[in-house]
């Protein structure tokens, strides 16, 4: 009974939990926190303090920290354009135009392409019509600080934690990921004394191939972050740029991994099962670089990308093991899977070359 009376609450934090949920939820009450202060405050717009603040809140604060300045600076240059205008042409639709096509100039100055010009022009119509006198025009720009304000103050709470420390955490899990995927495939080469099933290999590619999506999409927020650490006072850049090379020393791997993986379902196609002192050695080097990646993200969480010492160490014990396994994939008679057993050694050496930062 008690989880039956639960069950909507857990229902509702886990959709409230998806970054876009909370963006959309987010957005509406910034616009609706806009146009209340806008409500009160008679020098404020509320129309356009609420639509200021939808446009402005972003998933990260960095970013909504950007499109405020935008449209704030945007507004104001729109708006001495526009004032110009009016003394040389007068009201008319040439002056909106010129206002306008103020932005798209102020857009590439700031080079923030055409969505960024575009949202800034519809604050600059907000701004400058429909009745251009100096009174409605700063009732309107405070409508633009005001609604900017409400949307820098959301976004923080669009995603808890700074975003360099989010991909790091996030990074890390994904690495760890790797690492047990390859404590598997050591398990079942060792355990198994005939062929690895094709089914049971591919599905290990798909775990692989995952891992290494996965990887990409958190490269892409860790080079937001770097990108927008001079735009926030919530990333330090030294850190963000530490974690983007940590999340490239992953993917790195992550790819080795996916090409092992392609690997071992290649020699699952052959069919021959290989010997039992090469299945045993490939699974012992296996487990050795499954405990490097373990050992490095876990290393990541305090220090981020810093290498593996190769003298000693987890790395070291790859190279030992890898040689001995080397020795044995040389006695193979098949030459399918000798080459498909020194391929992935291959790959094995480069995880350990990824990891010591070589």
């Amino acid at each position: 009974m008690y989880m039956v009376m639960n069950s909507p609450t857990r229902l509702a934090a886990s959709y409230l939990s998806r970054p876009v949920v909370r963006t959309a939820v987010l957005s509406a009450a910034a616009a609706a926190v806009g146009y209340g202060i806008g409500s009160v405050l008679t020098p404020v717009s509320p129309v356009v303090a609420a639509v200021t603040a939808l446009i402005a809140v972003r998933p990260t604060f960095h970013a909504s920290v950007q499109e405020a300045m935008r449209q704030v600076l945007g507004v104001i240059i729109g708006a001495v354009v526009a004032f110009a205008a009016l003394k040389f042409i007068g009201f008319s639709v040439v002056a909106l135009f010129a206002a306008l096509l103020a932005c798209f100039v102020v857009a590439g100055w700031l080079k923030i392409g055409e969505e960024g010009a575009v949202a800034v022009g519809v604050t600059v119509i907000l701004v400058v019509g429909p009745h251009f006198n100096t009174e409605a025009i700063e009732t309107r720009l405070f409508g633009v600080l005001a609604g900017s304000l409400v949307a820098l103050v959301v976004s923080f709470f669009a995603r808890p934690g700074a975003p360099h420390e989010r991909a790091l955490a996030e990074i890390v899990l994904q690495a760890e990921a790797s690492s047990r995927l390859l404590t598997t495939i050591a398990g079942s080469l060792a355990a198994q004394d005939k062929p690895v099933a094709e089914p049971m290999a591919r599905q290990w590619l798909d775990q692989a191939r995952t891992i290494l999506r996965t990887t990409v999409e958190i490269r892409l927020d860790a080079q937001d972050a770097v990108d927008g650490s001079q735009w926030s006072p919530m990333i330090d850049p030294a850190e963000a740029v530490a974690v983007l090379n940590q999340v490239r020393m992953t993917e790195s791997a992550a790819v080795t991994v996916v090409s092992l993986c392609q690997d071992l379902v290649a020699l699952a196609h052959l069919g021959h099962p290989l010997p039992a002192s090469v299945r045993s050695s490939l699974s012992v080097v296996l487990s050795a670089t499954a405990n490097a990646m373990a050992q490095q993200s876990e290393t990541a969480l305090h220090h981020p990308a810093q290498a593996l010492d190769d003298d000693t160490g987890p790395v070291r014990v790859v190279q030992t093991t890898r040689r001995e396994a080397v020795s044995e994939v040389r006695n193979l008679d098949d030459t399918g899977s000798l080459l498909l057993g020194g391929a992935m050694l291959r790959d094995l050496e480069r995880i350990s070359r990824t990891l010591s930062g070589k």
